[in-house]
């Protein structure tokens, strides 16, 4: 997939087949439909598939105070937005200017002048230009002057939910894991580099890989989760504590993993840390026998949770299977 930021470095000269709009934070279940449906339309044409996005989000620019933390860094955004089959992601830098662009002109100047597109596929909710004034249906509407056709994807919903960022969001703030992986398509996850820490959990048996958690995104409610990682080629299954780490004081938060049965040095490499369960909230703890003994707990608590096997080597760390269903 190509990345190109910005209008003044699209320099094709091959017209568009379809370009879905939208800001896709998380690349949910409900924004796959949109992106699938806009390859499908691209591919019938032979022509490139486009997505074209913002950065940053809208409302850091339009309403700082109102600008909603986000689920997925850019990084993997693009991630995501490429493994649909996409040929191009294009950034669009959203500035004072951009905000206050008027609906109409956005669609002339981009859609129909620059990216010369064939057709248009956005959400049900879709709104653009100065104000949010433009929709689904003004779009629809200019594009017969401007000859383009638009398919409007309709609304998904799960547990008679319908799916948005704002819902996911929400579940994962409040350690609903099942529930959030149902609405994104995927289990929810903390992702960075692993640091170095106190290094207490080592004397304890229990080492950790830690994680800081990043400003700006959404943090999972505080607390111990089943968790899954990858680490070349291997399933590490464990459990992790996202939090503070009230018990010695600590104010940064972070994500300690401990992976069962694993002692490979995973110092400054980069984790994805699925996060399959949730299982008690974090608290403090008078004393370091009483966490020791409550980690063993958690263990147990965990190992329920999944058919633990052991950490075996196994190419590209396939999806495992627990009562009958993918993790």
């Amino acid at each position: 997939m190509k990345i190109v930021q910005g209008l003044s470095k699209w320099c094709s000269r091959e017209p568009v087949g379809s370009v879905a709009l939208g800001y896709f934070d998380g690349v949910h279940i409900g924004h796959r439909d949109i992106i699938a449906t806009t390859v499908e339309e691209a591919r019938k044409r032979s022509l490139p598939s486009v997505v074209l996005s913002f950065e940053p989000h809208p409302l850091a620019i339009i309403n700082p105070g109102a600008a909603p933390k986000l689920i997925t860094p850019l990084n993997e955004k693009i991630k995501l937005i490429e493994s649909l089959g996409v040929d191009v992601f294009l950034i669009l830098p959203f500035t004072p200017a951009l905000a206050a662009t008027k609906p109409s002109t956005f669609v002339r100047m981009v859609p129909a002048e620059t990216l010369r597109t064939k057709h248009v596929t956005v959400g049900y909710d879709y709104t653009f230009g100065h104000l949010g004034e433009g929709t689904s249906k003004n779009l629809a509407h200019w594009s017969q002057e401007l000859g383009f056709k638009v398919t409007v994807v309709p609304p998904v919903t799960v547990n008679n939910k319908t799916v948005s960022s704002t819902l996911i969001r929400q579940l994962v703030s409040q350690g609903e894991v099942v529930h959030a992986k149902a609405a994104l398509g995927r289990w929810p996850s903390v992702s960075g580099r692993v640091t170095h820490g106190a290094k207490r959990g080592r004397s304890f048996g229990f080492p950790t890989a830690n994680i800081p958690l990043r400003k700006g995104l959404q943090w999972p409610r505080f607390g111990v989760y089943a968790v899954r990682s990858c680490d070349q080629g291997r399933h590490l299954l464990g459990m992790a504590n996202i939090g503070s780490v009230p018990t010695f004081g600590e104010h940064t938060a972070r994500l300690e993993a401990n992976f069962f049965d694993f002692q490979d040095n995973l110092y400054e490499k980069s984790l994805r840390v699925e996060l399959l369960a949730f299982i008690r909230p974090e608290r403090k703890f008078v004393s370091s026998e009483e966490l020791r003994n409550q980690l063993e707990a958690d263990k147990q608590e965990a190992l329920r949770f999944f058919p633990y096997t052991g950490v075996k080597m196994q190419p590209d760390c396939p999806s495992l299977v627990y009562n009958g269903e993918a993790l």
